[in-house]
This record gives structure tokens, C-alpha cells and sequence, in this order.
């Protein structure tokens, strides 16, 4: 019989947190779930649905930097710095335009592309497995343009992609029409992404998982976890009602990663990318797949709950209030696009994307103690990686050989 409670207490109930320990639990350890708010409450609850695996680009590249300027002059824009969070930004910054060194860049879409492949599969396993695919819709997703310049650089991206083995399809006026009705006339051209997919629900994808979880036998608790105290046998994790001991523990806690591990003398320049969502409960337009429109650097995604708008960034920390008119221009950004969509019943919504310089995860054992597992800063991904994390999690807990290199993923590389 084993000293421990538990045999795994995986941190943070967001999709990666819970996919991982929904997947350990069926897998026969005895697992543990802790978060401080309910499970889905943080950025798995607002995201855009989407299962990106067409994203192998990193953010960090001098295409992004050459617009950094030009972006950063309209607060409301795509990108926005707080200007009072400037000093403390500024480390992760210079790291982030270290990361967009050709060499650097490359090196992420080789690492990004080896965890996005499987992604889709790996949560078709899932899904078939729990029950849910009906959360799952695999209608593809469109690039929208509208002006010469947008198809030139739409053209262009589709031919950076390709090589890679990024499936893309360039629609015409008449396709793309055919495809999306409701799209406005003055959209003329796109590119269709056939093999990606959407969740018609992400709060309820990370919610029905955790059901799952529990009818298994897990385990919740929901508590703030303040520190990490780790031996070769065991990790002891505080939190702000108990010390919790177990024989190994996943930090999956997003943007709140960074400060967990600084009590283990971890330092990870880790930030947030806030993101916002404007969500249409009666748009009274219909669409059947994500939409990004190139221009407003947005997208649409349909879901169950009505029609969700989403994709701006906002550098700003942890603590700063929401600027809510960063949601609200959504809605005119989709009345650019949308022929006659209802504006007059909607919610906002901000959450914390947790994001390193060079736009991949931190995945594998930390080099301070094995007993403690890392699985955090998936930024725009998370959704789509999750379930592929998961299997990496699980290998690397049952000590069998990796389905990919991890090397790439390791908090090696920050040291």
C-alpha cells in the first residue's frame, strides 16, 4: 500500500490540468485535481474554440517585430502594451526578439509542427473514448480577405506553410461565398484550412472532461497552491488551507506557473497574453466554422451558446483590469465582415493566456527534481495541444518511450 494519498496532484484545472488528469486517472493512478477557481474557469473557458493546428508560425518572427511600432499606436489594435507594465515587460521582450532570429524562429516551427501533427487524432482518441465528440466540429477554417494587399500576404503565408505540410486551399469570391453566405460581399478571396477543427463549446469540453474525471475516481480540491517543497521521494505542495503530499506533481497552471516555481528556485519568463472575446448570443447570422479575418486579425467562431469573437492581445500582467472596449470593437470588426449581425445581446469576456518568448510549451521533468513535472505556457495552443500533452504527460509519468522529442519543450532553455 502506498504512503500517498494520491499518487499524482496535477495544478490548475484549465483543459491542459484537466485532460492530463482525466487521462491519468483512467489509466489507473490515483490523481489528485487542484485549482483555485472551479475547473474551466480560466482561459479554457473563453478561448476561441479552435483546434489551430494550421499555427506553426511562432509569434516571435521579424515579420511581427518590423510591426510592433505600428501596432502599438492604436491602443485598441490587435497588440497592446500597458505602458506602466512597460519595465517589467521589457526581459520577456528582449527574450522574444532574441526568439524571432531566423534561426531561433525555425526552431520553433519544427517544434510546434511536431506537436500540433497529432493533435487532432489524439483528441479524436479522447473524445471517442469519453463520449464527447460531439463537441467536436471538423468543418475546416477560413482566412478571409478583402483587399489586394491582404491576398498578396494571404498568398504568401499559404506558400510559407505549405513546405511544412500545412494543408491549404486559396477560395475564390465565389467559393468562399459558397462556403459562408454570410459573409459580405467585399470579402474576395480566402484560405481554407481543411483539416482543423472547433469545439462548439470549450467551457463545457473542459467540464465534461472533469465530470469524467470524478465519476473515475478523482479527486478535486479547490485551493490556492502557495509553494513547492520537493525531496528525491516525495513533493510536499502548500496551499493556503494544508500541505499536500504526493509521490509526483504536474504544474499545469498557466500563467500562474511562473510564480509557483520561483518557490523552487525555478525563474521562467513566463507572461500573459490577455485575450478578449465578445460572445453574440443571438447573432441571427449563421456560420459553420472558425473565420479569421486577415485584416482585422479576428476571429469568429460558431458555437452552441451563439457566435464568438475573439483574438486580440494585450501585454499587461496578471492584475490590471479589463479594458472592455478591447471586447467591444470586436463587434464592429464583424460587421466589417457579416451581412446584418445582431449586436444587441452580448457578453465580454477577459482571460490570461499563459505565453513564452518563443511560442512553445514547457514540457517535461524539472531539472531541479524529476518528481515534479512541468506542462504549461501552450499560449495560443492550448486547446489544440492538450490532449496531446496528456499523452506526453502520461508517458513520461509510466516511464515508457516519448511519441515525440521533448527536447524542444524543456525549462532547460531558458536557464
Amino acid at each position: 500500500m502506498s504512503k500517498f494519498t494520491h499518487d499524482v496532484v496535477v495544478v490548475g484545472a484549465g483543459i491542459i490540468g484537466t485532460t492530463i488528469a482525466e487521462r491519468l486517472q483512467y489509466e489507473g493512478k490515483r490523481v489528485l485535481l487542484i485549482d483555485r477557481s472551479a475547473p474551466g474557469e480560466g482561459c479554457s473557458k473563453g478561448n476561441a474554440g479552435h483546434f489551430a493546428t494550421d499555427v506553426i508560425l511562432p509569434l516571435a518572427n521579424f515579420k511581427t517585430l518590423l510591426q510592433v511600432p505600428k501596432l502599438l499606436l492604436d491602443p485598441l489594435g490587435p497588440l497592446a502594451i500597458s505602458w506602466s507594465y512597460f519595465p517589467r515587460l521589457l526581459p520577456w521582450l528582449m527574450r522574444f526578439a532574441w526568439a524571432a532570429m531566423p534561426h531561433k524562429s525555425q526552431h520553433s516551427i519544427d517544434a510546434l509542427k511536431q506537436l500540433n501533427r497529432p493533435s487532432i487524432a489524439t483528441f479524436e482518441t479522447l473524445l471517442a473514448r469519453t463520449g464527447l465528440t460531439d463537441l467536436m466540429s471538423q468543418q475546416g477554417a477560413l482566412t478571409v480577405f478583402s483587399t489586394e494587399s491582404g491576398r498578396r500576404k494571404c498568398l504568401a503565408h499559404a506558400a510559407l506553410v505549405e513546405p511544412h505540410g500545412i494543408n491549404v486551399q486559396i477560395l475564390s469570391t465565389e467559393q468562399v461565398s459558397a462556403f459562408e453566405p454570410a459573409l459580405k460581399s467585399s470579402i474576395s478571396g480566402a484560405l481554407y484550412f481543411p483539416d482543423t477543427a472547433h469545439t462548439i463549446n470549450p467551457f463545457r469540453l473542459v467540464t465534461a472532461l472533469f465530470a469524467q474525471f470524478m465519476a473515475q475516481g478523482g479527486n478535486f480540491k479547490q485551493d490556492s497552491v502557495i509553494g513547492i517543497d520537493a525531496s528525491q521521494t516525495q513533493v510536499t505542495l502548500k496551499t493556503t488551507t494544508a500541505d499536500i503530499t504526493a509521490k509526483e506533481i504536474i504544474i499545469a497552471c498557466g500563467a500562474w506557473s511562473k510564480d509557483l516555481l520561483k518557490t523552487m528556485g525555478h525563474n521562467v519568463p513566463l507572461e500573459t497574453e490577455r485575450g478578449y472575446h465578445l460572445m453574440l448570443s443571438d447573432p441571427q447570422v449563421k456560420i459553420t466554422r472558425p473565420i479569421t479575418s486577415f485584416e482585422h486579425s479576428f476571429v469568429l467562431t460558431p458555437m452552441e451558446e451563439g457566435l464568438r469573437l475573439a483574438g486580440t492581445v494585450e501585454l499587461a500582467g496578471l492584475n490590471a483590469p479589463a479594458n472592455e472596449r478591447r471586447a467591444l470593437q470586436l463587434l464592429q470588426h464583424a460587421q466589417n465582415i457579416l451581412t446584418n449581425v445582431n449586436k444587441n445581446h452580448y457578453s465580454t469576456w477577459m482571460g490570461h493566456r499563459p505565453s513564452l518568448p518563443d511560442s512553445l510549451p514547457i514540457i517535461g521533468r524539472s531539472p531541479k527534481n524529476s518528481n515534479v513535472i512541468l506542462a504549461f505556457g501552450h499560449q495560443h495552443l492550448g486547446l489544440t495541444q492538450a490532449a496531446v500533452t496528456a499523452q506526453i504527460i502520461s508517458q513520461i509519468i509510466h516511464q515508457q518511450a516519448l511519441s515525440i522529442n521533448i527536447e524542444p519543450y524543456s525549462i532547460k532553455r531558458f536557464s
